[in-house]
């Protein structure tokens, strides 16, 4: 059963779940060549994380061409590359699951732990669709509900008032440096998922393969459930 610390767990998905930033990344790239933006390794490791309209500004700063766009014209580029990443989505398999997430989520439900998708996509919930993860994930953050993107708080905010639970009750799981902030702003003990260090972070593993709840539960410096 739950510990009295930790009650629920909390999920990002890009990067924890499923293989997916890959997509965003493909999309975002395709849209830089539209724009005749050269695309570059510093791109592909910032944007990850980052909501859509927050990418295209750091494409479009990374060719100093902010402002060159009004914000009709920002939210029409923005639609093509969700259009673009839709197309990718609607080719999503249960094999694009990340190596022992379908292992940790089994143990969650074993012990009783309540969990919610934290993810700022709007696309989330057709992702866990074709990842076949509906029967575990049936508690969703609403995306176009949120004010703000990460790493402001509030999907973290959002997911732990899905389960009732208060965010220092709640795991999240995060990969990105700004999922860290989110996660940490909004109260909740975070672990890190990545190879390379994330600030921040309560506990960190170096993969998604590292994933079981005794590993997380000696990480974080909790009694086994």
């Amino acid at each position: 059963m739950p510990t009295s610390k930790i009650q629920g767990f909390l999920f990002d998905l890009h990067g924890v779940i499923a293989d997916s930033w890959q997509y965003h990344l493909a999309s975002w790239q395709a849209i830089a060549a539209e724009l005749h933006i050269p695309w570059t390794a510093a791109l592909a490791e910032v944007l990850p994380g980052m909501s859509r309209l927050g990418s295209l500004q750091t494409i479009l700063a990374s060719a100093n061409r902010q402002g060159e766009f009004t914000a009709t014209q920002m939210q029409a580029i923005t639609d093509h590359e969700n259009d673009l990443y839709r197309q990718y989505v609607a080719a999503m398999t249960p094999a694009n699951r990340l190596p022992g997430v379908t292992a940790f989520l089994d143990e969650l439900v074993a012990a009783g732990y309540p969990m919610a998708l934290a993810s700022a996509s709007t696309n989330a919930p057709a992702e866990i669709a074709r990842l076949q993860l509906t029967d575990y994930f049936t508690h969703i953050v609403a995306a176009g509900s949120l004010k703000a993107s990460k790493p402001a708080p509030d999907v973290y905010l959002a997911a732990a008032k899905l389960l009732h639970l208060a965010p220092t009750h709640c795991v999240a799981l995060e990969d990105t440096v700004t999922g860290v902030q989110s996660a940490k702003t909004a109260g909740c003990l975070t672990v890190a998922i990545n190879v390379d260090p994330l600030p921040g972070a309560d506990a960190q593993l170096s993969s998604t393969r590292e994933l079981s709840l005794p590993a997380v539960l000696r990480a974080l410096g909790q009694p086994d459930a």
